[in-house]
């Protein structure tokens, strides 16, 4: 196969349902306040309360709180890299992923241009799936089990949030579109299965070219962080802002 002279292109589809936000009032089912108990509520400033929040966030993830999609473990279903001048493609498939739960708030950021807010998580993952390596001019890809630890993939996150009244009279956050930047602090460790041929053809081309496990742990580690993201853009459509933040002048 003869690819196209396109200098990189990569894809993934992340099995998880996409959840909406709404830029009107909210329309809540009944007009009870609903409290996630027992959610620490901090300062937008606290860093250490808001570490403490971040994990309770997980853990109502995890248990599928509000209708949340859990995010550990994971299934990433595909990841694909194209290399036009080497004339090869890598993909990984049907990828689990699982660490999650486990992610570090590093920082929170305030006043960013065009309005924005951010927040800077630090994440370690381990994965196993399916990887192969298609060669231009052989009809069959080679294939092998992969097993890779993502270490220190730091996920800059920057959105515009705004604060709406619900009909219930409580203040809600809306969250507009996400914006997330990957940084690999070192580049991932892995191991192939079985031991055969295929296996040590796709080790060599991965020992020859490491930037292809750093597209591979960006693309996963921003399709982990937008589903967590969707998951907080739910969460905060059905929780008062009371229940997780406090006012600046309280």
């Amino acid at each position: 196969m003869v690819l196209g002279r396109v200098h990189c292109a990569f894809c993934v589809v992340l099995v998880f349902q996409t959840l909406s936000y709404c830029d009107g009032q909210f329309a809540q089912k009944n007009y009870e306040t609903i409290s996630p108990l027992p959610f620490p509520t901090c300062r937008a400033d606290n860093i250490d309360c808001l570490r403490r929040s971040l994990r309770t966030f997980f853990f109502l993830m995890d248990t599928g709180h509000f209708g949340m999609q859990p995010v550990d473990p994971a299934i990433v279903n595909s990841v694909s890299l194209a290399l036009p001048e080497e004339q090869m493609t890598f993909a990984l498939r049907r990828v689990n992923v699982t660490g999650a739960r486990w992610t570090k708030l590093v920082e929170r950021r305030f006043n960013l241009e065009g309005g924005r807010t951010g927040a800077v998580f630090l994440t370690d993952l381990h994965l196993t799936g399916q990887i192969s390596m298609e060669v231009a001019g052989r009809p069959e890809p080679h294939n092998a089990f992969i097993t890779m630890d993502i270490q220190g993939a730091e996920s800059n996150i920057t959105y515009v949030g705004n604060i709406q009244r619900g009909h219930d009279n409580e203040d809600y956050i809306v969250i507009g579109p996400e914006r997330i930047a990957i940084r690999n602090r070192r580049i991932p460790t892995y191991f192939l299965q079985p031991n055969s041929e295929d296996s040590y053809i796709i080790d060599e081309a991965l020992q020859k070219k490491p930037s292809i496990l750093d597209h591979f742990s960006n693309e996963i580690t921003a399709a982990i962080m937008h589903s967590v993201v969707d998951n907080f853009r739910l969460f905060s459509m059905n929780v008062p802002i009371k229940y997780y933040y406090k006012y600046y002048n309280k």
